[in-house]
């Protein structure tokens, strides 16, 4: 807790560099995170992780009792562990600063429109469609600089889709949509999705995910009976889907 200041002033000193400081737990409730954070004037935004999802993709262990650790992630998306002190953090953040830059760099952004480019960077895309369908100029603007997202996440659905990974494509296809919506990004998405979804194995991987996901909500709870139910579907979702993505994640 002593390490706390030193972490709240590591982030203020870097504020008007193009670096996000996120705190991640994993596991504990929503409520016992934010007083923790209240009681102890933890200052970072926090990402409540009550299904686990990040210590699984990071391979380490995150909770109220064992937060000492960092992980910095480069602009090319590497990550690697630094050490929890804040000189080896800031030197840390100082290696990559040159190869670093805001999505919206180099654009004025009005006052009204800040908090929707702070979410942005910690990519939350709610805010793209207020953007897009916004007769103000810097909103439009703003917009312009993140169609590249959309336009790459169409390229990806369709190498996904050449690769003959139909339920992946139709999942890429699904993020577009989701983070554009009314706009053509959408529409272009959702003719696509609806397409693929005739298909079989596109029809399998949503009744596959969707197990996946019920399954690790249960999981989530850590009471003994709900764990017990979610690897029973585990179980039967890896022998009906086997082909499936969410199958592969679930192994």
């Amino acid at each position: 807790m002593n390490k706390i200041p030193g972490w709240n002033q590591l982030r203020k000193d870097f504020a008007d560099k193009p670096v996000v400081f996120v705190a991640v737990n994993s596991g504990n409730p929503k409520t016992e995170v934010e007083a923790y954070a209240k009681s102890n004037k933890f200052e970072w935004p926090i990402l409540v992780d009550e299904r686990n999802e990040t210590e699984k993709q990071l391979g380490i262990t995150i909770s109220l009792q064992n937060i000492y650790q960092a992980a910095l992630v480069s602009p090319e998306g590497k990550v690697s562990r630094v050490a929890a002190e804040v000189a080896g953090m800031k030197a840390a953040i100082e290696r990559e600063l040159p190869n670093a830059k805001w999505t919206f760099d180099g654009l004025p952004i009005p006052a009204k429109l800040k908090a929707l480019a702070a979410d942005v960077e910690l990519g939350i895309y709610d805010a793209i469609p207020q953007l897009a369908s916004s007769k103000d100029e810097a909103a439009q603007a703003m917009y312009a600089k993140l169609t590249p997202i959309a336009e790459g996440g169409l390229e990806r659905a369709k190498a996904l889709e050449a690769e003959g990974r139909k339920g992946a494509a139709y999942f890429a296809y699904l993020k577009v949509a989701t983070w554009f919506k009314k706009t053509d990004f959408e529409k272009t998405a959702t003719s696509a999705m609806a397409a693929l979804k005739k298909e079989k194995p596109v029809h399998d991987e949503i009744a596959a995910r969707q197990l996946l996901e019920q399954a690790r909500a249960l999981q989530a709870s850590g009471k003994k009976g709900d764990v017990a139910t979610a690897q029973a579907m585990i179980a039967a979702l890896k022998k009906k889907y086997p082909d499936t993505e969410a199958a592969k994640e679930a192994k």
